[in-house]
């Protein structure tokens, strides 16, 4: 099932992320993010990058713009490319439950792009990096 949604008003959440697959949506080579959670809170949404084991460093950001929810099984051979893990990998996490794949789209690398620094999560108010993802208040 995939769904698209084009809206006015864009929530923005920081997203913990390890630094090998942070690296691939640097590069624009992981073009999905495999969650167990999706925020429901409105779409599209951006995505602020925390580099897990960075002490809540955010280096870079995204939006999604779309996103599928199914079954491990049935994500097709070309988007598990693009998520840059193996279905093994994505049975295991989902451990028989659906995931959501969330598109990315517009990505802005805090380190090479002129005009943008380097934040922190402290910046939002945050004392430590989330778990995996948390909603927050774009300053």
């Amino acid at each position: 099932m995939m769904y698209l949604f084009r809206g006015e008003h864009m929530i923005t959440i920081v997203a913990t992320i390890k630094p090998a697959y942070l690296r691939e949506i640097r590069s624009g080579n992981k073009k999905w993010e495999i969650r167990k959670t999706f925020p429901h809170q409105g779409m599209p949404f951006k995505v602020l990058c925390c580099e897990s084991g960075y002490d809540g460093r955010i280096n870079s950001e995204f939006v999604v713009d779309m996103f599928h929810y199914m079954n491990a099984e049935d994500i097709p051979d070309e988007i598990l490319k693009e998520c840059c893990v193996s279905r093994k990998f994505v049975e295991d996490y989902a451990n028989g439950k659906p995931v959501y794949l969330w598109h990315i789209s517009n990505i802005v690398d805090y380190c090479n792009t002129k005009g943008k620094s380097l934040m922190n999560v402290r910046d939002f108010g945050l004392k430590k990096a989330p778990q995996s993802w948390c909603y927050v208040s774009r300053c």
